[in-house]
């Protein structure tokens, strides 16, 4: 039996974020932070968590922009405006129409572009692609509803939405931040297995980086992302690199509402980072990067191979910026077999831990999809965590040295 228009569809207003399976707790814990610090009347409540890497809140525009210019361990931030429970295109069109028209003018304009993408709807009774065009044109149609005159624009729309299936409901958002938000803008060359933004803020997070008072050394940087993460993440850059900005910044259900500029949210901390790596053109990468990103200052870059960088070279390195900083943390992503044969790597593993034992007092996180680094590394982790590393399932380690 068909179920009713009425109770198929709701309008919704929520803010979700979205991010790598098993980081419910550290995107939480971010936006708490940035919250706290940009909004001082701003209370968050308790998320509701969806699977591993998704947390639901009360949609709020200051929160949502917040969000949006500087969380850095999700992978979207979207408005969900509205959801149905339809099965077929027709019923969708006709419930997407009726709940648009309930609620269109809060994030469209006369005038305005607009650009649809769908994820996970495979289990739905149509196609990708007509999915796409059947929320298009719902959302055409509502807005025509109220006079508005909307186009698509693939290219350069002025707002994107994205179609989500999920447990038999289609939800209908709109992508604050218009592209993932692991694409920066300062990562213009890359490492042949370069690590994703969110991937290294949420190393840094779990690894309980603290940068007022710790050193952070990468040993085996590669092309710098753990490196320029932590230094961004220290001051609370903002994610976009100009020309790059969110698209929320311009859609008018945001016009003046704080914060008002994406200046850093702590402007009076600055990162000391030392970025190691064997190839000299990782270096270069890096530098240009750190650049890019406005954190050259914050990062000393060398090259140099694992077994010669030790405590006193650190101290020597450190010295311009640490502040009497001695202790810190040791993170890296390093490289899990794809270039190297199974007894070169289990050395390195070994060398890496030699060096990490060097420096006791500190901590040492690694992100790793290989079995026999545990073994190799020696010592036990406090912290040893699923997390997936794209296609390849990974875990976290974090070592009291």
């Amino acid at each position: 039996m068909n179920q009713p228009a009425a109770e198929r569809y709701r309008v919704l207003d929520e803010l979700r974020l979205i991010g790598a399976g098993g980081t419910n707790k550290v995107m939480a814990g971010e936006l708490s932070r940035l919250v706290r610090r940009a909004l001082s009347d701003a209370r968050l409540p308790e998320p509701r968590k969806e699977g591993q890497g998704a947390l639901v809140y009360p949609f709020e525009p200051r929160v949502a922009k917040v969000a949006a210019l500087y969380h850095r361990t999700c992978v979207r931030v979207l408005w969900d405006v509205m959801e149905t429970r339809a099965v077929r295109l027709e019923p969708l069109f006709a419930d997407l129409v009726q709940a648009g028209a309930a609620c269109v003018q809060r994030f469209l304009w006369n005038g305005a572009r607009l650009s649809v993408y769908a994820h996970g709807v495979q289990d739905f009774a149509a196609g990708e692609r007509q999915i796409v065009g059947t929320v298009k044109n719902a959302l055409i149609e509502a807005a025509g509803q109220h006079g508005m005159t909307v186009t698509l624009d693939p290219e350069n729309p002025d707002v994107l939405f994205c179609a989500r299936l999920s447990e038999g409901v289609m939800r209908v958002s709109v992508d604050l931040a218009g592209r993932p938000m692991n694409q920066r803008g300062y990562r213009h060359e890359r490492a042949e297995a370069p690590l994703r933004e969110d991937l290294a803020a949420v190393m840094l997070m779990l690894a309980r980086y603290d940068a007022r008072s710790e050193l952070l050394v990468d040993p085996m940087a590669g092309s710098g992302t753990l490196a320029i993460e932590a230094a961004c993440m220290a001051s609370a850059r903002s994610l976009w690199v100009p020309p790059r900005k969110p698209l929320l910044l311009d859609m008018p259900a945001f016009a003046g509402v704080a914060p008002d500029s994406s200046e850093p949210l702590f402007a009076d901390t600055q990162a000391c980072v030392i970025a190691s790596d064997i190839d000299p053109e990782m270096r270069a990468i890096t530098q240009r990067a750190a650049e890019r990103a406005g954190v050259a200052s914050s990062l000393r870059v060398i090259t140099s191979d694992l077994r010669a960088l030790d405590p006193a070279r650190i101290v020597e390195l450190s010295a311009a910026c640490a502040g009497g900083r001695t202790k810190g943390l040791i993170i890296s992503n390093p490289p899990y077999g794809e270039r190297l044969d199974d007894a070169d790597l289990d050395e390195l593993y070994r060398s890496l831990g030699r060096f990490c034992r060097q420096l006791p007092g500190w901590r040492a996180a690694f992100l790793v999809a290989n079995r026999s680094f545990e073994a190799c590394f020696g010592g036990r982790p406090r912290i040893k965590k699923p997390l997936s590393n794209g296609p390849l399932p990974a875990y976290f380690y974090l070592y009291d040295l």
